[in-house]
C-alpha cells in the first residue's frame, strides 16, 4: 500500500524520504480508454514507480515538487497480433451465437 507522509512516502518495505528525493515526475497516459498515472521517483540509491488507479490521487498529497508529463504508449507488434486474434475471436463468437 502507497502511504504519504510529511517527511517520506512508503510503499511495503520501501521507505523513501522526500530528502532523498533527486526528481519526481508523474506521467500520465491512456491504456486503451482507461487514465493512467505512474509516480517516478528517483534517489541516488534507486529508482522506484508506482502506478495508480484512475480514481487514485496520492501524488496530490506529496510534499515535493514533481513534474508531469503525458506519454502516448505504443504496442509492440506481438501486442497488436494479439489484440487482433482477440477481436477476430470475440466476432465469430458474437456471429456464432446471435446470427
Amino acid at each position: 500500500m502507497f502511504k504519504v507522509f510529511d517527511d517520506r512516502v512508503e510503499c511495503g518495505d520501501w521507505l523513501i524520504p522526500y530528502a532523498e528525493i533527486q526528481t519526481a515526475y508523474l506521467y500520465k497516459t491512456r491504456q486503451m480508454l482507461i487514465p493512467v498515472n505512474v509516480l517516478q521517483l528517483v534517489t541516488e540509491t534507486g529508482n522506484y514507480q508506482f502506478g495508480f488507479n484512475p480514481w487514485a490521487t496520492p501524488f496530490k498529497h506529496l510534499n515535493l515538487a514533481y513534474q508531469v508529463r503525458q506519454l502516448k504508449l505504443g504496442y509492440s507488434p506481438f501486442s497488436k497480433v494479439i489484440r487482433i486474434v482477440f477481436m477476430a475471436l470475440l466476432g465469430l463468437w458474437v456471429w456464432h451465437n446471435w446470427f
